[in-house]
């Protein structure tokens, strides 16, 4: 007997989350349509359980929330945390983060969160990372001008070339830069992290944190 994932049954008949990625599309320019307001959009490319999704929601009710994410289980974990929270305007989509401009039109959001992407970390691999040049020209483009962009990783080589991108290019400006931001940075929580670094800080790995901002001079 084949294997049926019970997440993906789930996940079909979830109004808060949109696995047909023709209906995704199409919405392109018309988010704010879709959430009939006119609230700002803040996006999370990775949800994973939900943790920061849920969390971000709880501290900032004046936005609309989109989750990007591919595993049906995480889908529905973070749907369960955030409709925990009492909070409905948030949509999550199966997708992946490279196709954001499939799914939003210039200057549509104005927050992004990316923590703790895949570093692909075998020389072969590398080419799959998600950011990249061409991936952070097409967040640059989808922002709004003052609009943030957070990333965190473990992976002190990918976050190293994720800077050189960004410097290459002229396109970001840098607002805040830490190699440790555990010790580094007053915003660390340790009642506010994600699963991934509540699964590996026993390793002692620092966290790299990058915030940048869309500035058109």
């Amino acid at each position: 007997m084949p294997f049926i994932n019970p997440y993906k049954e789930k996940a079909k008949t979830n109004d808060k989350i949109l696995l047909d990625t023709e209906k995704i599309y199409a919405l392109k320019g018309k988010w704010n349509n879709f959430f009939q307001n006119k609230k700002e959009i803040i996006l999370e490319i990775g949800t994973w359980m939900g943790n920061t999704f849920s969390r971000e929601i709880a501290k900032n009710k004046d936005y609309n929330f989109i989750g990007m994410e591919l595993r049906y289980k995480r889908l529905e974990r973070t749907v369960e945390k955030t409709l925990a929270v009492g909070w409905i305007d948030f949509i999550l989509l199966k997708d992946y983060g490279e196709n954001i401009d499939k799914i939003f039109e210039s200057e549509e959001i104005q927050k992004t969160i990316i923590f703790f992407p895949d570093p692909w970390e075998k020389v072969k691999q590398k080419e799959k990372r998600l950011l990249q040049s061409d991936f952070l020209k097409k967040l640059f483009s989808i922002t709004k001008k003052n609009g943030i962009v957070q990333i965190k990783t473990d992976h002190r080589e990918y976050f190293d070339t994720i800077i050189k991108s960004i410097e290459k290019d002229s396109l970001w400006k840098i607002i805040t830069l830490s190699y440790d931001y555990e010790k580094e940075l007053e915003i660390f929580n340790k009642y506010e992290i994600s699963e991934f670094e509540a699964n590996y800080r026993g390793e002692k790995k620092n966290i790299c944190y990058g915030e940048f901002e869309k500035v058109i001079l």
